[in-house]
């Protein structure tokens, strides 16, 4: 293995040359390709929507598209007012100024729902009227005490445009789930519109016809997405904004609003971290070499790497996600220690009396194959989330992969290249430094060499006890909590949340199969079973704060037909009379029932509103809802889809979960395969990873314990660990083995591997703590953790590396070396 490596090794050190003297030509090709991506840097997006979470293959996410394109988007963007009695004419003139204005101001809307404009169906004589609540304005009083009345004996209003207490009325801004590209005009619009009206559950086969396009061209469409929804919510701040006063108290919130809200801090986030993290390593290099050389290059080095991979994001069409926040202050941590690496051989040759050429030369033969493999090994606990369920995971996986990549290329190109240049002389003797350095590397070194089985033995117990607190770790999704308590959006939506019961919405679509299906009774009942038995569900304070479906319109006809009788709010007994009724609805101009089921009447649309909670909460709700559903229906006729954006936000931990246990048996094998590679033994390779293992199920064990939940970032911890601690473990034993190969004992090997490599490993992992700690300033929780998390991984991962590596090694080299010995006391004998 040793033969094998000499050439790559020479390739090294002769690339070392090449880049040195072609300098120019070099730098001006790599500045060329980084001014090239920095300036798709502008076009980043962000998206953090649970729908952006799944691949545009994944079946979910199938589901959730067909829902969007029969009944529209699920999420809204709600207003709670209040002040004073709500039921009086200043109140009510203010609500209805600030409805119309949002019907009249927000871009992309599709309808503003209020108590002024919400449904009201009524009886008179023979007649169904379905009219405005306030189509005939009140006026005195006495008017407004018969609204009242009205308002409260119907429950379709309760929760959904005022709260149950009377005292919050909510404004409900629902928008288009599709929306035309910039420039194709209002007629396009038309053109959508009349989508809906077709018999075809898609409305963009109107598209697809070329039906009422009178350009003959055919629009360009796509979903609403993250840029429309902050246009939206630009515009009804600026509504509230001017609506708002001292006695009309308006709170705005919603499922839209926070995805505002969060992803600018996603941003702002990176941005804060990305800097610090580059003045924490930049301060590192300063006490390391203090050099202007040692701190420039590396620096630069890492922001270009940065600057890149940021700039792939836009050239590959993918928007920022939460997960990605993390690759910033990953790329500065990781980057830098390709060039501490390569400098500290440098300036040491540099000082002995090599010229620069002939020591970056001998630096890169010397490290060049080391971090080469170390940085692929962090590229594989990375590219080990490739095939996550999840994109987030996916893409953070490949982009960061690319980064580290990007980051050894630049450094074994531009850093011969930079330092030719530049020249540099030869540092003073910095002996008093390195004395003080070797005793503190020669003290692990007598420790893990005189007790060796000490210390193995005390690391299993260790890893026992972690282990056995593994059971008790907790998960959790929830945006909301991520962000600081300080944020007004977390109080207004969690203020909303508590008057209105709920602002989440959870949707569930039931497919009879056949046409007119929702006209049998029996059907009905079944629906209205179904709502009934999954109505009480109640955990962790989830709970069905309201139920919206086709049984609301049907219950409210036939009370209107039967002299508005509160009665007779339910469903008929015949097919005939629910036919009857729903035809009678249709005529009247009404169009709700396209947000209730389809033209055909064969799928019923069951809207479930509830309070914000967390992801893993809902989890269980869908899981509910699946068992009343089995439960009532037969799954031969009828087919039931749990969809909306809550829906598919509850998929993202069971997804996670199964992309982490992947990706953690993908890293480990090939980490251990690359090890066995870089050291030349099998069982040396194989016992080398557990040091790598110790600190991730140490730090495991300290989250169960403590009680802190896994979100979607800290659950990646421990892939993306392994890739990072690997490094270290890596440099000790290639240095190791050639020290040990080279004829030295054990214990030598050991001294002079960590006075040796030692150095660069503190260094590196001083950096890289460094690195993930700027998270500290983030303001979202998600991030803190994991910043927290893996910096104690780092440093246990450098305490193993010091202690239980060289025990370890010890232990397994102690028989090959007095096998040696004998060896030589045989040959010397016969000589």
């Amino acid at each position: 293995m040793a033969n094998a490596k000499a050439p790559i090794e020479g390739a090294f050190e002769q690339s070392g040359h090449f880049f040195y003297r072609h300098a120019k030509m070099t730098l001006a090709i790599v500045f060329a390709f980084i001014a090239l991506l920095a300036l798709q840097i502008p076009r980043i997006t962000v998206d953090t929507s649970a729908e952006a979470l799944l691949h545009k293959n994944d079946p979910d996410r199938i589901d959730f598209n067909k829902f969007r394109d029969q009944f529209g988007r699920s999420e809204v963007v709600i207003i709670g007012a209040r002040g004073g009695e709500v039921f009086s004419p200043e109140f009510f003139e203010r609500l209805r100024s600030l409805t119309e204005d949002l019907e009249e101001n927000v871009p992309y809307v599709k309808e503003v729902t209020s108590l002024i404009n919400v449904r009201n169906t009524r009886g008179e004589a023979d007649e169904l009227i379905v009219e405005d609540l306030t189509e005939e304005w009140p006026e005195s009083s006495e008017d407004f005490a018969a609204l009242k009345k009205r308002v409260q004996q119907n429950p379709l209003y309760i929760n959904h445009v005022i709260s149950r207490d009377l005292k919050t009325a909510a404004v409900v801004i629902e928008t288009e789930a599709v929306v035309v590209e910039d420039g194709q005009g209002d007629d396009a619009f038309e053109v959508f519109d009349e989508g809906f009206s077709t018999d075809s559950d898609d409305p963009f086969d109107a598209f697809e016809s070329g039906a009422a396009q009178p350009s003959g061209e055919k629009p360009e469409l796509r979903y609403f997405s993250n840029e429309e929804n902050l246009q939206v919510d630009r515009a009804v701040k600026e509504i509230v904004a001017r609506h708002e006063t001292r006695d009309f108290d308006l709170v705005y919130s919603g499922g839209p609003a926070i995805a505002v809200v969060f992803n600018k801090a996603v941003m702002d986030d990176t941005r804060l971290c990305m800097m610090l993290a580059m003045m924490s390593s930049m301060f590192f290099l300063v006490l390391i070499f203090r050099r202007v050389s040692g701190v420039f290059y590396p620096s630069f080095i890492v922001w270009a790497s940065l600057v890149c991979t940021m700039g792939l994001f836009p050239v590959f069409g993918v928007p920022f996600k939460l997960t990605a926040s993390i690759i910033p202050a990953f790329l500065v941590a990781v980057g830098v220690a390709d060039s501490v690496h390569i400098l500290a051989i440098f300036y040491r040759r540099l000082n002995e009396g090599a010229s620069q050429e002939d020591a970056i030369a001998y630096s890169l033969g010397h490290s060049g194959l080391a971090i080469v493999m170390t940085s692929m090994t962090t590229a594989a606990g990375l590219l080990s989330f490739s095939m996550a369920e999840l994109t987030a995971l996916a893409e953070l996986g490949v982009f960061a992969a690319i980064g580290v990549m990007l980051a050894l290329t630049f450094t074994l190109t531009m850093l011969p290249a930079m330092l030719a240049v530049f020249p540099i002389r030869a540092a003073k003797s910095q002996a008093r430094q390195t004395m003080l350095m070797d005793r503190f590397l020669l003290f692990f070194a007598k420790i893990s060499t005189a007790r060796p089985w000490l210390v193995v033995i005390v690391s299993m117990a260790l890893m026992a006890v972690s282990a056995s607190f593994l059971h008790d770790l907790v998960f959790s999704d929830n945006i909301v909590e991520y962000l600081p308590d300080s944020t007004d959006a977390k109080h207004h939506i969690l203020d909303l949340d508590q008057r209105l019961d709920g602002v989440l919405t959870l949707e569930a679509v039931l497919d009879f199969g056949r046409a007119e299906a929702l006209y049998e009774p029996a059907n009905m009942d079944k629906l209205q079973t179904f709502c009934q038995r999954v109505e009480p569900f109640e955990l962790k304070g989830l709970h069905v704060g309201k139920i919206i479906s086709i049984l609301d319109v049907v219950r409210e006809i036939n009370q209107a037909l039967h002299e508005n009788d509160p009665a007779y709010y339910s469903i008929p007994d015949s097919r005939q009379a629910i036919a009857q009724e729903l035809l009678l609805f249709e005529n009247s101009g009404a169009d709700d029932l396209e947000k209730v089921t389809d033209t055909r009447f064969s799928k019923a649309r069951v809207t479930f509103k509830a309070p914000w909670e967390d992801s893993v909460v809902y989890e269980a709700f869908i899981q509910e809802i699946w068992r009343v559903y089995h439960e009532v229906f037969d799954e031969d006729s009828v087919q039931l889809t749990v969809t909306g954006e809550t829906a598919l936000m509850a998929k993202t931990i069971p997804a996670a979960l199964r992309s982490m246990t992947k990706s953690y048996a993908i890293a480990f094998v090939v980490i251990t395969i690359m090890m066995i590679w870089l050291v030349g033994h099998v069982k040396t390779g194989v016992v080398s990873m557990f040091p790598n293992l110790l600190p991730i199920v140490l730090v495991m064990g300290v989250i169960a314990h403590s009680g802190v939940m896994l979100n979607l970032n800290t659950l990646m911890i421990g892939s993306i660990a392994i890739g990072l601690v690997v490094d270290d473990t890596m440099h000790f034993m290639y240095n190791f083995r050639r020290y040990f190969d080279s004829g030295m004992d054990p214990e030598k090997a050991v001294r002079c591997t960590l006075l040796g490599t030692g150095r660069a490993l503190l260094i590196t992992s001083l950096v890289l703590c460094s690195g993930f700690l700027v998270l500290l300033a983030a303001s979202l929780s998600t991030s803190i953790q994991f910043g927290i998390f893996t910096a104690m991984i780092i440093l246990l991962a450098l305490l193993a590396d010091f202690v239980l590596a060289p025990a370890l090694m010890v232990l397994l080299t102690r028989k090959e070396h007095q096998a040696r010995l004998a060896l030589q006391e045989s040959e010397e004998t016969h000589v």
